[in-house]
C-alpha cells in the first residue's frame, strides 16, 4: 500500500510531525531505528529520582514547549539556582575582576549585536558574512576581544552550546545560532511558576512516550535508502520496502547523510559538513545537598580539563556535571573507574571533599550512541558561504529535526517548530494550501 506520509525518526520532532499529519486526516506512519521513541530524549534513573540524560531545559521565550508539555499533561518545575555559582579562572584581584566583567559585558554587547543584525534580513551584507564564515570563531575571539578572562568565558559558551571547539566553529554559524536562540539571555518574563528555566517533572522523554500513544510507531527499523520511484517514494528500511506519497526526514543532519536519500545539493553540503558535537552528562546523587552549606547554588564552570560546567538538579541532591567536546570524543574509551575517578575529583575540588563520596553515579554517552552521534550540529568554517543549507523541501522529501529549525535550532522548542512546519508542507503539497 502506498502511504501518504513516512516521518523517519520518533524523536521529539518526527513524533510532533507525525501527529500534526494524522490530525489533518492523513495516513502516516513514524519509522524508527531504536527500540525506543524520543531520539535525544531519554529518562534514566540515579539514586532513585528520574533524570535527564537527554534534553531537559525549557526556557523563557519557547512557547510551542510550554504549550505542547501543558496539552500533554507534563508538570515542570524550576531550575532552581539560588546561591553563588563557582567560575574557575585565574586569580585577580577586585580591580582585576571588574576589568574582566566590563569586557565580557562589551564582548556580550557586540556579539548579540551582530547575532540580531545577522537574524535580520538585509542587515548584514554578504561580504561581511563571507568574512566571519571564513574564520574560525577562536580566530575572531582572539581578534575581537582583548581581555583573555573574557575571551574564555565567551569560548567556554560556546563549548557548552555546540560541544565543539571553538577553532572547529565557523563565527558566522555561531552567530547565526544566538540570533535565533534568544542570546546570552533570552529576554521576558520569568516563566509561571517561577525562574527563567523549568524542567519537567518525571522527565522530559514524557513529551515523546505521550506524543506517540496513537500513533504508527515502527521501532527498531533503520531506514537504509529513499527512491522516488516516480509513482511514490520507497522508504527501504533494515526489514521491508514502505511506499509513500511524501517523506519526512526527522533526524540529525549527521545521521541523514548514512541513508541514500536524494537531497539538493546545498542540503548535501550541509548534511556532509555538519558536526555533531559529543557530550557526556554525568550524575552524582548524594543523601542531602551539602553544597548549599557554604552558600554555592551547585553551579560551577570551568575553562579548562574535562567537566566544563556542573549544575544542581535541585529539589533533588544531584550534581549533573558535562563533559563536553574533545575530552568526551574519546569518553567511553576510557576505564568506567577512571572517568568516574575524574569527575568525582572535580566536584571534589569545587565543592568538597562530600563530593567525592555519592550515593549514586552513572553518566550517558551521546557520541557513543550510534543513532545520535552526538548533540546539536556545528559547521566549520566555509559551510555556510559555500551554500550549506537544511530545512527546505527536496521534491517530495521534507526536512524536519531541530537543525533545520528556524527559531531555537538545536533545542526541543526548535524540534517542535520544524516537526511543524515539514507536516504543514506535506499537508499542502497533498491537499494544496489552506
Amino acid at each position: 500500500m502506498t502511504r501518504d506520509a513516512i516521518v523517519v525518526g520518533a524523536g521529539l520532532s518526527g513524533l510532533v510531525c507525525a501527529r500534526r499529519l494524522a490530525a489533518a486526516g492523513l495516513d502516516a506512519i513514524v519509522i524508527e531505528a531504536r527500540d525506543r521513541v524520543g531520539g535525544r530524549l531519554l529518562a534514566g534513573r540515579v539514586g532513585g529520582a528520574v533524570v535527564d540524560l537527554g534534553g531537559l531545559w525549557m526556557s523563557v521565550g519557547q512557547p510551542r514547549l510550554a504549550a505542547l508539555a501543558a496539552e500533554l499533561g507534563v508538570a515542570t518545575v524550576p531550575q532552581l539556582r539560588e546561591g553563588r555559582a563557582l567560575v574557575a579562572e585565574p586569580e585577580a584581584g577586585l580591580l582585576g575582576q571588574l576589568g574582566a566583567a566590563l569586557a565580557q559585558w562589551r564582548a556580550v554587547r557586540g556579539i548579540e549585536r551582530r547575532a540580531r543584525r545577522l537574524a535580520a534580513d538585509g542587515r548584514m551584507g554578504e561580504r561581511e558574512r563571507e568574512v566571519l564564515d571564513a574564520r574560525s570563531l577562536a580566530a575572531w575571539l582572539g581578534e575581537a576581544i582583548a581581555h583573555p578572562i573574557a575571551r574564555d568565558r565567551i569560548a567556554l559558551h560556546a563549548e557548552l552550546v555546540f560541544a565543539a571547539d571553538p577553532a572547529e566553529l565557523s563565527a558566522l554559524f555561531y552567530f547565526a545560532i544566538l540570533g535565533v536562540t534568544g542570546g546570552f539571555r533570552p529576554p521576558g518574563p520569568e516563566l509561571p511558576g517561577g525562574g527563567r528555566e523549568h524542567r519537567f517533572a518525571g522527565g522530559a522523554a514524557q513529551l515523546a512516550a505521550r506524543l506517540a500513544g496513537g500513533l504508527d510507531v515502527r521501532l527498531g527499523e533503520p531506514v537504509l535508502a529513499i527512491d522516488d520511484a516516480g509513482d511514490a517514494l520507497r522508504i527501504r528500511t533494515a526489514r521491508e520496502i514502505h511506499a509513500a506519497r511524501r517523506a519526512v526526514l526527522a533526524l540529525p543532519p549527521a545521521l541523514a547523510r548514512r541513508i541514500e536519500v536524494p537531497l539538493a545539493p546545498a542540503a548535501a553540503r550541509f548534511a556532509a559538513a555538519a558536526r555533531a558535537g559529543p557530550v557526556v552528562k554525568c550524575f552524582a546523587a548524594y543523601d542531602r545537598p551539602f553544597w548549599r552549606d557554604a552558600g554555592w547554588s551547585g553551579e560551577a564552570y570551568r575553562p579548562r580539563g574535562a567537566v566544563r560546567a556542573t549544575v544542581a538538579l535541585a529539589p533533588e541532591p544531584i550534581l549533573l556535571a558535562f563533559v563536553v567536546g574533545a575530552h568526551a570524543a574519546g569518553w567511553s574509551a576510557r576505564a568506567p573507574g577512571d572517568r568516574r575517578a575524574e569527575v568525582l575529583a572535580t566536584l571534589a575540588a569545587q565543592f568538597g571533599e562530600a563530593a567525592a563520596a555519592p550515593i549514586a553515579y552513572a553518566e550517558h554517552d551521546w557520541g557513543a550512541d550510534p543513532w545520535a552521534a552526538g548533540c546539536v550540529a556545528g559547521l566549520p568554517p566555509g559551510a555556510l558561504s559555500a551554500g550549506a543549507a537544511w530545512g527546505a523541501p527536496h521534491g517530495r522529501i521534507h526536512i524536519a529535526g531541530t537543525e533545520s529549525a528556524t527559531v531555537w535550532t538545536g533545542y526541543m522548542e526548535g524540534a517542535i517548530e520544524a516537526g511543524e512546519r515539514a507536516a504543514d508542507e506535506v499537508v499542502a503539497a497533498l491537499r494544496g494550501p489552506a
